[in-house]
């Protein structure tokens, strides 16, 4: 088992009442350091996630007008079906 130099002298600074060996000041850095880095990476993720409902809408608003451009397409080419050539005067028949 290996120890470090603190946890060695540790029983004999307690018995000398001496605190140097606690590790002030470095444990409230840690967990300053550890939520920047949380708040760092929500932040990425909300800018994911804007970005993924942007591109969603975008998607959307297409899907609709391709909708209603296939809408269009088919009632034209029920009309065309409906009139016929036969029934165009304009057009002569053989």
């Amino acid at each position: 088992m290996w120890f470090n130099w603190e946890e060695l002298n540790k029983p004999q600074a307690q018995t000398e009442k001496n605190l140097e060996w606690f590790p002030r000041m470095r444990a409230i850095s840690l967990v300053s350091s550890e939520a920047e880095g949380e708040q760092n990476e929500m932040r990425s993720l909300q800018e994911k996630l804007d970005s993924t409902v942007s591109l969603v809408s975008l998607l959307s608003t297409q899907l609709a007008e391709l909708k209603e451009q296939m809408t269009e397409q088919r009632k034209n080419k029920q009309r065309l079906g409906f009139l016929g050539p036969q029934s165009n005067p304009h057009i002569p028949s053989h």
